[in-house]
């Protein structure tokens, strides 16, 4: 299977997972004597201002690059800064997405429960995949 196919699927989950989040902040706003219980995960997995945080200095660098109104010895530094910042920060954010998938992970066997020992099975069944198709994506980079 190519990676392309994974990232469907992990967006296909995340898709139908927020769909039904909306649908449960929906129904408890329009029929507030309905009893739903969702203060387990309500607003406990948005990682997008962590991953915003680590992408901003990135985004800057490659941003002052284009921008017409800074001198050029700004965009010349930006430039100079923006290729390793970009080399250091993207596998820096494909870890954290293994960090972040591991607490939704966790919630949802915690939500569950599920025995601990199960869950750390199915962590490390999970890191192990993720890593062997960094490698396997890496290998085929190469020449």
């Amino acid at each position: 299977m190519k990676i392309s196919t994974y990232v469907t699927i992990i967006l296909v989950i995340g898709a139908v997972l927020f769909i039904f989040g909306m649908m449960s902040q929906e129904a408890t706003q329009n029929y507030p004597d309905s009893n739903l219980n969702n203060s387990e995960w309500v607003d406990k997995y948005n990682y997008a201002s962590d991953i915003n945080k680590t992408i901003t200095p990135m985004s800057t660098a490659l941003n002052n690059i284009q921008d017409e109104n800074v001198g050029w010895f700004t965009r010349l530094t930006s430039g100079i800064v923006a290729m390793p910042l970009a080399v250091i920060t993207i596998p820096a954010v494909l870890f954290k997405s293994f960090e972040f998938g591991g607490e939704i992970l966790t919630g949802l066997f915690n939500g569950l429960n599920i025995p601990p020992a199960i869950l750390l099975i199915v962590i490390i069944l999970v890191l192990w995949w993720g890593i062997s198709k960094l490698v396997e994506l890496y290998q085929r980079w190469q020449l």
